[in-house]
């Protein structure tokens, strides 16, 4: 027998099971680097951003125990709004298209939400105030001039009482480009703490 000749008592040869590949790392952030950077005067984040555990309004330390919340910021291009000439519901289709969400983490202080938690309370208390001369003046038989003063009176107060449900807004986004978004609100304090990096604004 040639000595070449494989032995057929040796058992069969096992190869091992192949190993599998690693699996790839985690998309980049829309600029490669940073979820969070400041841009002079503005903060520029995109979706999934973390920031400090710090107040966004006063730049004092939060608690571990403190608010940190993770909160949905959007943007619509301001030519939406040219819609409202066609109606309430075409403003709403196009807003709906056209916005971009993003969901940020961030933190707040006892005073910068007291101070939020007052002017919700003062947008709540002229929202009451117009339904109530609203109501005041529907529920008035004939059309004197009172009856029409509480009516326009009430729808007036009603829609200026959105001015201070949109100040209270702790943050909002302002501009919007490459999954970025442009965020106004913080204060300067808080922004010297953040990394600066090339803006796409």
């Amino acid at each position: 027998m040639n000595s070449q000749d494989p032995n057929p008592y040796t058992p069969p040869v096992t190869t091992s099971p192949a190993v599998a590949p690693p699996l790839p790392p985690p998309p980049p952030t829309p600029q490669g680097a940073l979820y969070y950077y400041r841009d002079g005067d503005f903060l520029v984040v995109c979706d999934g951003a973390e920031l400090p555990n710090v107040c966004v309004r006063t730049n004092e330390p939060v608690e571990p125990a403190g608010w940190r919340k993770k909160m949905l910021i959007t943007w619509c291009p301001p030519w939406v709004f040219i819609t409202i000439l066609g109606g309430l519901l075409p403003l709403l289709l196009v807003m709906i298209i056209t916005q971009k969400k993003a969901k940020i983490t961030y933190s707040m202080g006892t005073a910068a939400r007291a101070k939020i938690s007052k002017t919700r309370g003062i947008g709540l208390g002229m929202l009451v105030l117009g339904l109530g001369m609203l109501w005041a003046g529907a529920s008035q038989l004939g059309g004197s001039d009172a009856t029409v003063y509480l009516v326009f009176g009430g729808i007036l107060v009603m829609i200026a009482s959105a001015v201070p449900f949109v100040m209270a807004n702790p943050v909002k986004a302002v501009k919007f480009r490459d999954g970025w978004f442009r965020v106004k609100g913080c204060s300067k304090e808080f922004l010297a703490t953040l990394p600066v990096q090339a803006s796409p604004f």
